[in-house]
């Protein structure tokens, strides 16, 4: 076997385990797979897991990696289009929408934080950390457009990790019943509603500043 063969072969081996883990770990969380159970399932022996990713800890990260590269690349602009507040919204739900359904498992991964067990390493936290924080600032970013809410992040911030707490809610919904899908409409309502509370005009396109407690 020639070097280039054998170095194919090992990145074939390496893909295989990972995509084996990101559907287990996805389906069954991050405590209940174990590296027998992705062997099992891969078709390889638990020596080539170790030898590719060292530990339990070591696939989670690379999965994890993996998972948000695929998920951030697809995500759309955060210059987010349309004329007012409406459209710009449905313009972002539909962004979301669309990536939930074509990344279930990179959501599952990044949202359920409980899969990780107390004594997961600390590389592993990292990388998860990592994961929820670039995604939450591309929601930032998109809310911010969509809601003209210029010098204000603090409201972007809230409408953006509501709108990940409702995907996070839906995620979790999907291990048991996995036909579920991200309900926008009620979404929709919710974050009209929200940035209405904080001062935000919904009604129309607006650069006035939405009110804050304290102001």
């Amino acid at each position: 076997m020639t070097e280039a063969s054998a170095r194919d072969r090992g990145m074939r081996s390496h893909d295989a385990i990972l995509d084996t883990a990101t559907e287990l770990i996805s389906q069954h969380g991050y405590a209940a797979t174990s590296i027998s159970m992705i062997s099992a399932a891969c078709g390889l022996p638990a020596s080539s897991i170790y030898w590719h990713f060292g530990s339990k800890d070591g696939i989670y990260v690379a999965v994890l990696e993996r998972a948000r590269i695929a998920l951030l690349a697809a995500l759309p602009p955060v210059d987010v289009p349309g004329a007012d507040v409406a459209q710009r919204l449905d313009t972002f739900l539909e962004s979301v929408r669309d990536s939930f359904q074509r990344h279930p498992h990179s959501l599952k991964l990044l949202l359920a934080v409980g899969m990780l067990q107390q004594n997961a390493s600390a590389a592993a936290l990292a990388e998860l950390r990592h994961y929820r924080d670039v995604l939450v600032a591309w929601a930032q970013d998109s809310l911010s457009v969509v809601f003209d809410l210029g010098d204000h992040p603090e409201v972007s911030d809230e409408l953006a990790r509501f709108t990940l707490r409702t995907a996070s809610g839906t995620a979790v919904a999907r291990w048991f019943e996995p036909a579920t899908s991200l309900e926008t409409e009620p979404l929709r309502v919710a974050l009209l509603a929200l940035a209405a509370h904080y001062g935000v005009p919904v009604g129309r396109a607006s650069s006035a500043a939405p009110a804050t407690d304290g102001s």
